[in-house]
């Protein structure tokens, strides 16, 4: 049994749910999942196994295997409820996704203890089935859990014993603590920047449904790939006027754009005299080793950093004063200000080297029992966003039965959650392009606000809401 890392140890104590859908009816389509979850089981062991948190909830550990695959697995009928054809019109909203008993048994709080590592519910719909599954964010990233999925996907497709392509190495946690051997490197003195420690605020920002409002709304916008690619054209040619090595990724403006949105559209609400706005967003370091990470492997390898910019720059980046005639000549004022955010994310990504999480990892290893309890990243004012782009659910094959899931969706969600760019959406037969779906859930005076600023209504379609 592999140990959790350090870095595991310091995830969300909860799970890392999605729902995907697909159209295929086939009689065999339980038959082929069940088999091809038989395979993953028998590649990653540790899905049978179960979390365990300390009585005094301080440590938190992997288990022994205690579970078999009918533990993992559950199908129910749905087909009286949900018709797949008018869901799929209306773009997969979030309340098609709330019908009890949809999501995994014990996968939603309060959790057992322990807490399993992996569950998987098949339901049948009306011309199609919805497979929702939650992994423990204690034992992988969206990164991993992905993986995990093309793992399962392989052995649908192949009926192999093994995956294609599958290698144990993926499962090896030690990884991290055979790179950073403290008998040869010096423990940091003090607590490195991407790591802080808790403080009253951090417990002050955990969504917490008691809490929340009562009227949120949970909408779903999408932004064509070829706008936010025209976008990046005319954003580049900006910043590598000023200087010819730098370059900003699409990826870096929408997280602009969502920013400046969200602030403005919180502003009237949660003005504290700042100057400054600072946010915080995950980083996915596996290819920022050498020799780097296997990209599949199935821990945790991520870090949380933040950027900063001027209140003003983000707030006027959403104004209705600065708004462009359309959503591909932006004026001057926008693009110096679009590129001016966007590469100060991409400086803050790209701060997130070896040297620097080789330093948070240190540390953490090093940490006594009785150190105050520690979080990721630095310090940020609340706002996270947060993107499962590079996930490829959408365009993963699980064989001619299973066909491909037509989204990746979440239920309708009962607190405050800032973006999350979902998977990727590639071009498909409805004539529909490729582009990135977010999804957020606001209370709904600031739902329509975040739906009003330009960067949302200039360059998104509202798909649905909830």
């Amino acid at each position: 049994m592999s140990a959790l890392s350090p870095l595991d140890r310091l995830m969300p104590r909860g799970y890392i749910r999605q729902m995907f859908c697909f159209p295929s009816t086939h009689k065999k389509i339980s038959h082929i999942l069940k088999a091809g979850l038989a395979g993953v089981v028998a590649d990653v062991p540790y899905l049978l196994a179960g979390i365990v948190i300390s009585e005094d909830r301080k440590h938190i550990s992997l288990g022994e295997s205690y579970q078999s695959l009918e533990d993992l697995y559950s199908e129910q009928d749905f087909s009286d409820t949900i018709d797949y054809a008018f869901i799929k019109q209306q773009h997969f909203p979030p309340s098609a996704f709330t019908v009890p008993g949809i999501i995994p048994p014990d996968t939603q709080p309060p959790f057992p203890n322990p807490a399993p590592v992996f569950r998987a519910r098949l339901s049948l719909v009306k011309g199609g089935f919805i497979l929702c599954v939650a992994i423990h964010h204690c034992t992988t990233d969206i990164t991993g859990f992905g993986s995990l999925l093309k793992i399962w996907a392989s052995h649908c497709r192949t009926g192999a014993s093994t995956a294609a392509g599958f290698n144990p190495t993926w499962l090896n946690r030690k990884v991290l603590h055979e790179r950073f051997n403290t008998s040869y490197r010096p423990i940091p003195a003090s607590i490195p920047k991407l790591l802080h420690v808790k403080s009253p605020d951090d417990l002050a920002r955990l969504p917490a449904s008691a809490s929340q409002p009562s009227d949120l709304t949970t909408g779903i916008f999408f932004f064509p790939q070829k706008t936010l690619l025209a976008l990046k054209r005319t954003v580049n040619q900006h910043v590598i006027s000023l200087d010819a090595k730098n370059w900003v990724s699409s990826g870096d403006i929408l997280t602009a754009l969502l920013w400046s949105a969200v602030l403005t559209a919180e502003s009237e609400s949660t003005s504290d005299g700042k100057d400054s706005s600072t946010i915080g967003f995950p980083v996915n370091f596996r290819s920022r080793f050498n020799p780097p990470l296997p990209p599949d492997y199935l821990g945790a390898a991520f870090i949380m950093t933040t950027a900063t910019a001027l209140r003003e720059d983000l707030i006027s980046l959403s104004s209705v004063a600065s708004a462009p005639t359309n959503d591909e000549h932006l004026d001057s004022a926008s693009i110096s200000r679009l590129a001016n955010i966007s590469s100060i994310i991409r400086a803050s990504l790209h701060s997130v080297d070896e040297e620097s999480v080789r330093n948070a990892l240190l540390y953490l290893e090093a940490a006594s029992e009785d150190h105050p309890p520690i979080t990721l990243g630095p310090r940020h004012d609340g706002i996270s966003i947060v993107s499962w782009a590079d996930q490829s659910i959408c365009g993963l094959d699980w064989g001619d039965i299973l066909g491909t899931c037509d989204a990746v969706r979440l239920p309708k969600l009962t607190y405050r959650r800032y973006p999350i760019v979902l998977p990727r959406v590639p071009a498909n037969t409805d004539g529909d392009g490729e582009g990135l779906e977010v999804i957020v859930s606001f209370d709904r005076q600031i739902f329509e606000k975040f739906r009003q600023n330009w960067p949302i209504k200039q360059l998104s379609t509202l798909r649905c809401y909830s």
